[in-house]
């Protein structure tokens, strides 16, 4: 199955010639292969959390929309910032934590490279296998007329996993 398939287009500034195109059948394979490779070194499966889902999204088309690739926002906020608007947690909860995991490839992809590429890397392995999380989003876009980072890669797509645990 196309990592492409069912593709929506999400608006991108007219000024910036790049079209951005969700990629929801990719994110919810994703999920799926994380949880499959948590469960095969004895870990419970993350949850996906709709909260988690939106930050992803949004930071996978920040850096679309703006031809970067960083786990900080397009404007400088760094991610324990950023992430707090989307998964708040400091002084609501006894415990919080947040990670998360970025990937970008052109022009194929599919959940099995992304999830091999974090297995592959050991600060993105110990997130995907960190015990401690309990919920996950993933946030997967793909660009047509990329710009920056991305240009000259043909049809480019961007992941955003963001980890989380509150108590």
């Amino acid at each position: 199955m196309s990592a492409l398939v069912g593709l929506f287009l999400v608006p991108a500034p007219a000024s910036a010639g790049v079209r951005v195109l969700a990629a929801d059948p990719l994110e919810a394979a994703v999920v799926r292969k994380m949880n499959q490779v948590r469960r095969s070194h004895g870990l419970r499966a993350l949850r996906v959390a709709p909260a988690l889902t939106k930050a992803g999204t949004e930071h996978a088309n920040n850096m679309a929309q703006h031809g970067y690739f960083s786990h900080d926002w397009s404007n400088g906020a760094h991610f324990g910032r950023w992430i707090k608007r989307y998964w708040p947690g400091p002084g609501r909860y006894r415990s919080w934590s947040v990670g998360e995991n970025l990937y970008w490839r052109g022009p194929s992809i599919n959940a099995g490279l992304v999830v091999q590429a974090w297995l592959n890397s050991p600060p993105h392995r110990r997130n995907l296998l960190n015990r401690n999380w309990g919920f996950v989003g993933v946030g997967a876009v793909q660009m047509l007329n990329p710009l920056g980072a991305y240009v000259g890669i043909p049809t480019p797509t961007l992941v955003a996993a963001e980890y989380g645990s509150r108590r």
